[in-house]
This record gives structure tokens, C-alpha cells and sequence, in this order.
């Protein structure tokens, strides 16, 4: 039976470290075997990693490592340079075009390092996104239907993903 390829939001990442999230703890450890049995493709992306920089130092190690036993899938670019104009005066600027599913993502509200996940995950072609970030006006969890007809993508906890397949 071939696996479902699942995102993981960095929030996801985090918990799998920290275990902050006593309501995604035990579907976390259960998501993670399924990965080892082969039932489920668990990937993220660079930009989970640049969110674990921002972590202070001291607390950053083992997020980096666990960041660095999950599979990658390459970061596609959500904004190509068209061209560069300038004024006459010696004065450049670049002229950028984002994707417009990049746009739809920003215009349903998302913040942009969410926007971004969610792009490539898309782009990606993982069918499940899962995320613990819920927060009341910029969550994905609130937007999962949204996200669901605009990128095809069912966005869940893993908590509800783990559920629905019985692991």
C-alpha cells in the first residue's frame, strides 16, 4: 500500500521535541511509527528550519536535530524576479511576480511563513498537512476547509490524522 505524504507544520516539529502538547502526544509517538512501518512519508521543508533558528540557543539543538532526521522536500519559490527597472538616474528595483496560489493563501489571511508552508507542501504534493496552530485569527486549523478547496491539501492535527487511519 503506498504511504500518504504528510507536512509538518514546525509547530509539529517542536512538539515532537518538547512534548508541550499533551493532547497531540501520544498521536505524535503513533505518527512517528507509522512513518517507520512505511505507512506514512513524514516531510518538512527549509523554511522549518528557518523558524528554528529564530529559537533562542539554548533550546535550539535538539530542534535541529530532530529537523535533520525528517525528510526534506525541496522549497519551491512562491515570488519569481520578472525584471529589473530603474529610473534613469542609476536607481534599480526589481519587479516581482508572487504565484498566484501564494497570493490566495496570503489573501485567506495566513501569515506569510504559514502562506509558505502551506505552498510548498502543495506544490510538494502532500496530500495532508498537519498542524497544532490554531491561533484564533491566523490559524490554519480554522481555515482547513478554505485550505482544503483552494490547495487540495486536508490540513489536520496529527492527533485527527492519526485517528482516521487507525494507528
Amino acid at each position: 500500500m503506498p504511504s500518504v505524504k504528510a507536512y509538518l507544520d514546525n509547530n509539529v516539529v517542536s512538539s515532537i521535541v518538547k512534548d508541550d502538547i499533551e493532547s497531540q502526544s501520544d498521536a505524535l509517538s503513533r505518527l512517528l511509527e507509522a512513518g517507520d512501518q512505511g505507512n506514512v512519508q513524514l516531510v518538512t521543508s527549509e523554511i522549518t528550519l528557518e523558524e528554528i533558528k529564530r529559537v533562542p540557543s539554548r533550546y535550539r539543538p535538539p530542534l535541529e536535530r530532530t529537523f535533520r532526521l525528517l525528510e526534506k522536500v525541496p522549497v519551491v519559490r512562491w515570488e519569481d524576479l520578472i525584471f529589473i527597472t530603474n529610473d534613469g538616474s542609476g536607481n534599480n528595483w526589481p519587479v516581482i511576480q508572487s504565484d498566484p496560489l501564494y497570493q490566495n493563501l496570503l489573501s485567506l489571511g495566513l501569515e506569510s511563513t504559514d502562506s509558505k508552508h502551506l505552498f510548498v507542501a502543495t506544490k510538494q504534493s502532500c496530500e495532508v498537512f498537519l498542524t497544532c496552530d490554531n491561533t484564533p485569527r491566523t490559524g490554519i486549523l480554522r481555515r482547513a476547509a478554505e485550505l482544503k478547496a483552494l490547495c487540495g491539501v486536508l490540513v489536520q492535527r496529527p492527533s485527527e490524522f492519526v485517528a482516521a487511519n487507525g494507528w
